[in-house]
């Protein structure tokens, strides 16, 4: 669901932008879906520093798997322009340069166009926390809108259901070569979400053999292990 929410100014929006926001639908993501019918909204951003809650939102990335396919003609990648351009050091870890950071999009056009690509999905990322702050901070700020929408977290379900390779395995890339997943372009946004759906269709097949056979099943693997971790 999305909800209005607003306890500051908001940027001014413009009829169609308006018109946008009002439309975005506020329905349940059913979980109760096979995975294998599911659409699956994979996501990935890039930011002015590590800061979740502070540092600036520059790139949003997105690949949409349906029906157990990544769809090749269902991708988004937005950048979101700045006032001011991050620091040198910081463009040498995402790559968008002081240019393409002044000419991206207006940044509630750039959420609009995310929220519309990823709607009546579930959300899922690699390290999901982070960008799920970052995105919500975003919407909030830019929109007024409170996101409520399922997250996964790959690098916590790919643990639970390959823990023999867990051990050796802590980022991205350490998993897409344990799977033998070739990624020629990493470290941009779209790249990154690419990725993550590639490792993101294994664990789906690896879920159904292990019986899991809908998303909230699956949610069920990660509330459980989150019990565990704190007991």
């Amino acid at each position: 669901m999305i909800w209005p929410f607003s306890k500051r100014a908001l940027p001014a929006l413009d009829a169609a932008s308006s018109a946008r926001r009002a439309a975005l639908a506020r329905h349940k993501v059913d979980l109760n879906l096979p995975l294998a019918d599911m659409r699956w909204c994979v996501v990935d951003t890039e930011t002015g520093g590590l800061d979740a809650q502070r540092d600036a939102l520059l790139a949003i990335g997105s690949v949409a798997i349906e029906h157990g396919r990544i769809a090749l003609d269902a991708s988004l990648e937005v950048g979101l322009t700045q006032r001011q351009s991050t620091a040198a050091a910081n463009i040498l870890i995402h790559g968008i340069s002081g240019s393409e950071q002044r000419a991206g999009q207006a940044p509630h056009e750039a959420l609009l166009d995310w929220l519309e690509f990823a709607q009546g999905a579930p959300r899922v990322a690699f390290h999901a926390a982070f960008d799920q702050t970052v995105l919500q901070r975003a919407a909030r700020e830019q929109l007024g809108l409170s996101i409520d929408a399922p997250w996964f977290d790959a690098a916590v379900v790919a643990p639970l259901l390959f823990p023999d390779a867990a051990p050796h395995c802590r980022h991205l890339d350490d998993w897409l070569a344990h799977f033998g997943i070739a990624v020629y372009a990493r470290h941009g946004a779209l790249a990154d979400a690419y990725a993550t759906a590639e490792l993101w269709l294994v664990l789906l097949q690896a879920a159904q053999r292990n019986k899991l056979t809908t998303a909230q099943q699956l949610r069920g693997l990660l509330r459980a292990r989150r019990w565990l971790s704190v007991h």
